[in-house]
């Protein structure tokens, strides 16, 4: 009877009992040892979806929400059981990508044809990796080691209009060769789209270098890459009607024609790995940032009916090193390691109507960190950590953690966690000019999960994950003492949740997986209800939380038809969502607007057919339906958001000599 439950409600792939990860002790160990939710996509599923995008790759998976903005090269982000992306650490190959200025990082910044393996933590790390470790950690692994001369190259035309069979296009070419001890790779692809609305044309250049030197006891491996981006920023599609008329600066479906964005980001790596003794192993790692953001011809109207046009530009330097000892001594894997990182902002506004800005910020952050791994008398696995981080604008936060894994019988295991995590405040909140707030503190709480990992049969694995987390002191805006809004630590938020999945061969022609959250999330924020001139109220006030989707349920299924021949069909619904707006119609009251984001299903497949020895096809569809559905809200309860693309056909052809 419970082998029958379980069978029922439980998730988790093959891979994951049997596979090894780093990413969520920050040194490798099998996934059947690690007590927070990890999963695992390597780049066998990646091809199998097709997905255009890492968004894509993501979204199927239990307790992972997809937020994009719709158009070419806008940023996409990911919230995790609830916890939204400034508080997900996001990484590449070990080297964190949040942005200082908005603590998120964007997913449409990395390529999905360089990516070899995603690992995804579901659950509080800063106890390993400091801040923005709320949610969880995911860690995109594009590094590859050459054994023989290889090169690819991919080009895929997508569109959604058969009149523009070139409306977006890529070219994607990988080599790499190895002689000897060392092996060196390099990338590069091309991207451009006509978009889907007006101003949301995009451009894309990335290239990537890496070289890996390998001894028996020593490692060595860099790598350098370079990101051009040029697109528009549309905005929320406006309302129009009897009442709204187009925007003075947009059309029907974009309420800008002006607004574009460019990205230059260079990011280099190096790490050094030695193996000391044999149960002593030392790993470094320094990286280093330089990314300029140009947002060109921000154009509005001024108070006094003028046109005003505004350029800013955000350059960005970050400096890191990261050192690791590992050991086992008397029985214990002992890790230790220190993180050091650099990072300043330079800011300019440049606008004729209303004057030249510019503003400087830098910080520097230490953190230290101690983990334990203890197998006790073969009956449990003990995983303890702590971390001390020591930031210059905000201080000291002490992360612990601890997690136990306990088989129950050999094929079913309980893992049980416990840590506490936080989100550091962005530089934006700490030092926008004028309204900034130095004082803020880190977001931060508490979270629990208790797992079931279960693997019945060679070709059927799964899990269910009970878990609970809430954050104190989240940062919002409101009026300060003076009157001026300025970030403050006021709100909180309570999540309590499940996910599920399942994963199964069935047999030599299908790979079936299916996966669910449920989330119960609720808010306790401080709001304005009554401001006059002379008097301003504020009351906390407990709602759904924003953002958050209830439910959402997603399978994803390959028919193995032969073996030169593939169908792949992956479907998701997502529930609704909710936003506040605050109205001041009835000023000096202020009420809230809710504003809704409605469910969506989506069904995408392709079909892959190798045509020759080094060459295959994939043809395939994205949104199968032409749902019309939004993920990220707009600016106000009038416009109606940013619109994801309709029905989107794409062709993929790959060669490749290996």
């Amino acid at each position: 009877m419970i082998q029958l439950i379980f069978l029922i409600a439980v998730e988790m792939s093959v891979y994951e009992v049997e596979g090894v990860v780093v990413t969520a002790t920050r040194y490798p160990v099998e996934l059947k040892d690690v007590a927070l939710a990890t999963l695992v996509i390597d780049r066998a599923e990646i091809e199998a979806q097709k997905p255009l995008n890492l968004s894509e790759a993501l979204q199927y998976n239990a307790g992972i929400e997809i937020n994009d903005y719709g158009t070419p090269g806008s940023i996409s982000s990911l919230a995790v059981r609830g916890i939204q992306s400034n508080g997900v650490l996001v990484l590449l190959n070990g080297h964190p990508l949040n942005w200082i200025t908005t603590g998120m990082a964007d997913l449409n910044s990395i390529n999905i044809n360089t990516i070899e393996q995603i690992e995804i933590v579901k659950g509080p790390v800063s106890s390993l990796y400091g801040a923005n470790g709320l949610g969880g950690v995911i860690n995109i692994i594009t590094s590859k080691d050459y054994k023989k001369p290889e090169i690819q190259i991919r080009a895929t035309p997508s569109t959604i209009n058969f009149h523009k069979p070139l409306q977006t296009k890529e070219i994607f070419i990988n080599a790499g060769l190895s002689f000897k001890k060392t092996s060196l790779g390099i990338t590069n692809a091309y991207n451009s789209s006509n978009g889907f609305r007006s101003n949301s044309d995009f451009i894309g250049n990335h290239l990537r270098g890496q070289l890996c030197y390998k001894q028996d006891k020593f490692q060595i491996r860099s790598s350098l890459t370079y990101d051009n981006r040029d697109y528009g920023l549309p905005g929320p599609v406006p309302l129009i009607d009897s009442i709204h008329t187009v925007p003075p600066f947009g059309d029907s479906t974009a309420t800008s024609l002006f607004d574009r964005e460019n990205d230059r980001i260079i990011l280099g790596d190096i790490a050094f790995n030695w193996h000391l003794l044999k149960n002593l192993h030392w790993e470094n790692n320094l990286y280093a940032d330089r990314r300029l953001i140009q947002f060109h011809t921000t154009t509005y109207l001024g108070w006094l009916g003028d046109t005003v046009t505004e350029d800013y530009d955000y350059l960005v330097y970050t400096f890191g090193l990261n050192t690791m000892l590992r050991t086992d001594i008397v029985g214990f894997e002992f890790v230790s390691g220190i993180d050091v990182h650099y990072d300043t902002l330079k800011t300019a506004r440049n606008s004729k109507q209303t004057g030249d800005t510019t503003w400087h910020a830098s910080s520097y952050n230490i953190g230290g960190w101690l983990e334990l791994k203890k197998d006790v008398n073969k009956s449990f696995i003990l995983n303890p950590s702590l971390r001390l981080d020591r930031n210059s604008n905000y201080g000291n936060f002490l992360s612990p953690q601890v997690g136990i894994v306990k088989p129950l019988m050999s094929n079913l295991w309980v893992k049980l966690s416990i840590g506490r995590a936080f989100r550091a405040p962005t530089f934006n909140d700490l030092y926008w000019p004028v309204s900034g707030n130095p004082n803020l503190k880190p977001e931060h709480g508490w979270a629990y999960e208790m797992r079931f990992e279960y693997a019945p049969l060679y070709n059927l694995s799964g899990a269910l994950s009970l878990f609970m987390r809430n954050v104190k002191d989240r940062i919002f805006w409101l009026p300060s003492e003076n009157g001026m809004w300025q970030p403050q630590n006021v709100n909180y938020i309570s999540i309590k949740g499940l996910d599920v999945e399942i994963h199964t061969k069935m047999n030599r022609l299908i790979d079936l997986s299916l996966e669910g959250t449920l989330l119960n999330a609720r808010q306790r924020n401080s709001e304005v209800v009554y401001a006059d001139t002379i008097e301003t109220i504020i009351k906390e006030i407990e709602r759904d939380a924003a953002f958050t989707p209830k439910y959402s349920i997603s399978s994803k299924i390959t028919f193995n038809l032969s073996d030169k021949f593939t169908l792949n069909l992956a479907e998701t619904y997502v529930a609704r969502k909710v936003n506040y707006y605050p109205n001041y119609d009835d000023a000096p009251n202020v009420s809230m607007d809710i504003k809704k984001l409605d469910g969506y299903f989506l069904l995408n497949g392709c079909i892959q057919k190798e045509l020759f020895k080094y060459l295959s096809l994939t043809i395939g569809i994205k949104n199968f339906f032409a749902t019309e559905y939004a993920t990220q809200f707009g600016n106000s309860m009038g416009d109606r958001d940013y619109p994801m693309p309709g029905r989107q056909y794409f062709i993929q052809l790959v060669g490749q000599i290996k």
